[in-house]
């Protein structure tokens, strides 16, 4: 019964992707003046939820770079777990081969409050290379790491650079005894057209009790710089444990994730950045959205 429940949970989730594909192809037979068909690079949600991969130059691929974004979130959690809500402000500075970003995020969830803090760079190597590091921290709330790293190393294939593979590992360390040890193995792909695809797997394994949880995600991007991205991001895997509380921990439970995220210009510089999240797990399900304006500079 609980393996037929879990396909029957993949499957909708399947359906919604394929639906919202469906009206993501209508938008992109829309006329265009711009042929250049990638996201920018801190505007997708990527593998590791932090910076997202430059781009291949070969492939004529643009990156949202030099910019100030701020937004707020709103979830809501069924089973009593309450709501949750914040605001975050993200800046990307570009200089030579370095792309900077940094993020300020304060969350209230499960009854307490936080602010998260991130650092990192992705630096260009030459043509073919290029890797990452992002360091963060948090000030209160539970919920948050006492920190975090990640470290990614990608390389670009094919002639006109439009393939991408990455390799990654990260460190979380949790408020409590928890710590989560994770290698990530993902690639991108560029069509010519206006159509991006990135699949990865996360090789998760958490202690104390050396615990191995495995997931990964599937996602799509459709659109323009300078006019709109359309993701649609599908994940599905294992949680080792998730801190619901100061001494309340959920452990080893599958949980399936659906994220779809708007980029649209409304000016030359400007736009907003909407995020729509679901998520299910036998525990409670959430639901909500983010709401930001970006500025570019």
């Amino acid at each position: 019964m609980k393996t037929r429940n879990q396909i029957t949970r993949i499957s909708l989730l399947l359906g919604m992707v394929l639906s919202l594909l469906q009206t993501a192809y209508a938008q992109g037979n829309m006329p265009s003046p711009d042929d250049d068909a990638s996201p920018p690079a801190a505007s997708v949600p990527a593998a590791a939820e932090g910076v997202t991969p430059a781009a291949p130059s070969d492939a004529k691929i643009k990156l949202l770079t030099n910019y100030v974004e701020s937004g707020g979130t709103y979830m809501t959690l069924t089973n009593g777990y309450g709501n949750w809500y914040g605001g975050y402000t993200r800046a990307v500075y570009q200089k030579g081969n370095d792309v900077w970003n940094g993020e300020i995020n304060g969350e209230h969830e499960f009854g307490d409050a936080g602010v998260y803090f991130a650092a990192g760079d992705t630096h260009t190597f030459n043509p073919d290379w290029y890797g990452s590091l992002t360091a963060g921290t948090s000030a209160g709330g539970f919920f948050w790491p006492r920190y975090v790293g990640t470290g990614m190393l990608n390389r670009k294939w094919l002639h006109r650079k439009q393939w991408i593979t990455t390799g990654g590992f990260s460190y979380f360390a949790a408020k409590d005894v928890h710590r989560d040890s994770s290698v990530f193995l993902g690639t991108t792909y560029y069509f010519e057209k206006p159509w991006i695809v990135e699949e990865g797997v996360y090789f998760n394994i958490s202690n104390p009790g050396t615990v191995f949880a495995p997931a990964g995600f599937v996602a799509v991007t459709q659109g323009r710089d300078k006019q709109q991205y359309l993701t649609v991001r599908a994940g599905y895997g294992e949680e080792a444990y998730q801190l619901v509380g100061p001494t309340i921990t959920l452990t080893q439970f599958n949980s399936q994730t659906l994220t779809i995220t708007w980029r649209k210009w409304m000016g030359p510089a400007w736009g907003m950045n909407f995020v729509a999240d679901y998520y299910h797990s036998p525990f409670y399900m959430r639901g909500g959205s983010s709401f930001g304006l970006f500025k570019e500079f």
